[in-house]
């Protein structure tokens, strides 16, 4: 075998061997495919025209703390009676109102008619009762469709207990009302949001 002969098979040897050899894993342990893998397609009923994936709603929040609203009126006398006006959303302003430690809400439509929803009476049914801080609009921003706020109750009797947290669903088309009320539980703030987006139910009297 001549030297030029000799030189080829070595090198024909040592390719072989390169190819043979295996790749190594990446840092960790996870193959090189492992990693570069693509993203899972969309789901063929998602990549239909235009069709994008169900957002949940995140809700839009205003301030009803009577502190951070307008004072309309006042008098420390009369019970502590007081009423504040409070922004909103859509068109839609709120106004609080205090008298002898029970609160209401007053929702004052785009047109201006008032409807006072009747805190005291239909939910706290007479209990010395305190609104939230905030106030939660369901549905598009410019068209808001319920409201959630959250109404403290006084334990009547038993003044040292902890008052009864509800979540009170109103719905905003004429007439503004109440339309649930939702006790402590669990899933509180979601089973709220169901009703307040769905077909309200009626609303609830005194």
């Amino acid at each position: 075998m001549t030297d030029r002969h000799k030189w080829s098979w070595l090198v024909a040897l040592l390719l072989a061997g390169a190819c043979d050899a295996k790749a190594p894993a990446p840092e960790g342990g996870a193959t090189a495919a492992t990693q570069l893998s693509p993203r899972p397609a969309a789901k063929a009923k998602d990549r239909v025209a235009g069709r994008q994936p169900a957002r949940v709603d995140p809700g839009r929040y205003t301030s009803i703390d009577p502190a951070s609203c307008r004072l309309i009126e006042q008098n420390i006398e009369e019970g502590g009676y007081s009423r504040h006006a409070c922004g909103g959303l859509g068109g839609y302003k709120l106004e609080i109102s205090e008298s002898d430690l029970r609160q209401d809400v007053v929702v004052i439509a785009p047109d201006g008619r008032r409807s006072e929803l009747g805190m005291s009476s239909i939910v706290a049914k007479g209990a010395f009762n305190s609104l939230g801080k905030t106030a939660e609009w369901r549905g598009a921003a410019a068209s808001p469709t319920a409201l959630i706020v959250r109404l403290n109750v006084a334990r009547g009797a038993e003044p040292t207990r902890p008052d009864i947290s509800n979540l009170v669903v109103a719905r905003l088309a004429t007439p503004p009302c109440i339309v649930a009320v939702v006790p402590p539980g669990p899933e509180q703030n979601a089973v709220a949001r169901r009703i307040a987006d769905g077909r309200p139910p009626g609303c609830i009297g005194g």
